[in-house]
């Protein structure tokens, strides 16, 4: 048999035999997926309601003041909270489109400036009836304040709903691709450092150098066996979050891989890079802790970057999970395929080709 493909079958066996490396690799990353899955951090909290003022006049700046009005009552039991964006038709309808609107309401022209009834438009995810219900309730509590209180804007206003159909994007959409990226990262990590630090103390890297097996078929060995491990992450924690959690994937699965490949590949450089440093495991876990812990809670794994300090949030940009973890997400939540993610793509391949230059340098078999 080909030495390569005999130790990776050696590596694969002894990889599932060991406890530790399943838990690192599949039951920590699955545990996180279950408890922030049933936490939905991402909620029922507020309503997010696109305006679109196609009117202009007095009558319709007055809807506007009043309906920013409900938007700073944070506490109110009556009207909810609104996170309002006003913009141009075609730009608010599309976020709606992408999940990132409840409901747009479009003020029409010539709203107030007639005696004839009007009638405005209230666009809102189908998947999202709680959200549209509240945000129409605050639309027509206004008109109809219009109609019966303000003098001198004494009119009949309608509303007319209709439903979009919309990704409807929950927390658990956004938290898989993150804790997929963030399992390939500790496998590629922490599976690599401590398996070659011990190699080393027992002098099996030593004794495999003295043989006739050349040291690139042990290593690529190594590379293959995570690689696939990589795969099967991919396979069972995007199936677990499907099956259980209805976590929408809008694109290709054969990208993802393609993704998850990238990423192993990067951060099995990086474990070999931190081996190549530490001589035994009381340094090597300290320096992959330092690595890893960081990348896991700035990178946007459980939420997005943009909550960030400003400062923080132009730095992590530039993480390798953070390219991993956004372009993961670009490709399962947006169907985005490879061409149209080339900033995370590059950045994956720039890293790699950091992490590999360095693990050449560092790497000793004694």
């Amino acid at each position: 048999m080909n030495p390569t493909i005999a130790l990776t079958i050696a590596s694969l066996k002894m990889y599932y035999r060991n406890r530790q490396a399943i838990f690192w690799t599949l039951v920590l990353p699955l545990m996180f997926i279950v408890i922030f899955g049933l936490l939905n951090f991402g909620a029922f909290s507020t309503v997010s309601m696109g305006l679109v003022d196609e009117a202009d006049n007095q009558t319709s700046r007055i809807f506007k003041t009043v309906l920013m009005g409900f938007e700073a009552q944070e506490d109110s039991e009556d009207s909810g909270v609104i996170d309002l964006n006003i913009g141009q038709r075609d730009e608010e309808l599309l976020a709606l489109e992408e999940g990132d609107r409840d409901i747009v309401i479009v003020i029409p022209a010539g709203f107030g400036e007639s005696s004839a009834p009007i009638t405005v438009q209230a666009f809102y995810a189908e998947d999202r009836l709680q959200q549209a219900d509240v945000g129409q309730g605050i639309v027509r509590g206004i008109l109809d304040e219009f109609t019966f209180r303000r003098a001198g804007i004494e009119r009949n206003y309608l509303v007319e709903a209709q439903p979009v159909e919309s990704k409807g994007l929950e927390y658990v959409d956004f938290l898989v691709p993150g804790i997929i990226s963030m399992a390939i990262m500790q496998m590629g990590i922490f599976s690599v450092v401590f398996s070659l630090i011990q190699y080393r103390q027992q002098g099996v890297l030593r004794r495999l150098n003295a043989t006739p097996i050349r040291p690139h078929n042990f290593l690529i060995g190594q590379v293959f066996t995570r690689l696939l491990v990589s795969i099967v992450q991919v396979s069972v924690l995007l199936g677990v979050g499907v099956l259980i959690f209805g976590v929408k994937v809008a694109g290709n699965f054969g990208y993802l891989f393609i993704l998850a490949v990238l990423g192993g590949a990067l951060f099995i450089a990086v474990g070999f890079v931190i081996s190549g440093f530490a001589k035994n495991e009381e340094v090597g876990a300290p320096l992959a802790n330092i690595i890893a812990l960081p990348m896991m809670f700035l990178s946007g794994v459980f939420f997005p970057t943009d909550t960030l300090p400003g400062v923080l949030e132009d730095v992590v940009q530039y993480l390798p999970l953070t390219f991993l973890a956004d372009g993961m997400r670009e490709v399962a939540i947006q169907g985005a395929s490879l061409t149209e993610i080339p900033w995370e793509v590059l950045g994956l391949v720039v890293w790699l080709a950091i992490a590999f230059v360095a693990a050449t340098r560092v790497f000793r078999w004694e």
